[in-house]
């Protein structure tokens, strides 16, 4: 019984010691994650303002089509151009639409 015991003691330290040792590389894949996913994201914000310079307005449709994303997904994307002052809202409801802001 107490070879049991320390087989399962070596056993449980090192998994100790490998999550230790691994939380560093964890922590730099979540960093390259986290990198990718912004790249990403301001790819795509790019690209709906130069189909805005295209068309001239987009809706919150054009963007999930465009890019497969969910209506919440497109909708984070307008609200951080508008915070960067780069398009504005028009219209209500199911009319609302983006254009770039003028100035």
């Amino acid at each position: 019984m107490g070879w049991f015991f320390f087989i399962l003691f070596i056993i449980i330290t090192g998994i100790i010691v490998y999550l230790l040792i691994n939380q560093d590389a964890r922590e730099r894949a979540i960093a390259h994650i986290n990198q990718e996913s912004h790249q990403k994201k301001e790819s795509r914000k790019k690209q709906i303002i130069e189909r805005l310079r295209q068309d001239k307005k987009i809706t919150n449709d054009d963007v999930q089509a465009l890019f497969g994303v969910s209506h919440s997904t497109a909708t984070r994307y307008f609200d951080e151009l508008q915070e960067e002052g780069k398009i504005e809202e028009s219209g209500e409801g199911r009319g609302t639409f983006y254009v770039l802001k003028k100035g």
